[in-house]
């Protein structure tokens, strides 16, 4: 699945309920994991769940 946030696209992939990591579409090296509350607070927890 991929995101948008602050104009980057990101792949994301589900590591477990709690934790995702996000690699950028550009420079595939480039990846971060977030927990669920960084995801919300970032506005991305809605994106992945409304997909899933």
């Amino acid at each position: 699945m991929t995101v948008t946030h602050n104009g980057k696209q990101y792949t994301v992939t589900e590591l477990n309920d709690n934790e995702w990591k996000l690699s950028s579409v550009e420079k595939p090296r480039e990846t971060i994991t977030l927990n669920r509350q960084q995801m919300a607070f970032a506005g991305l927890l809605e994106q992945v769940e409304g997909k899933s």
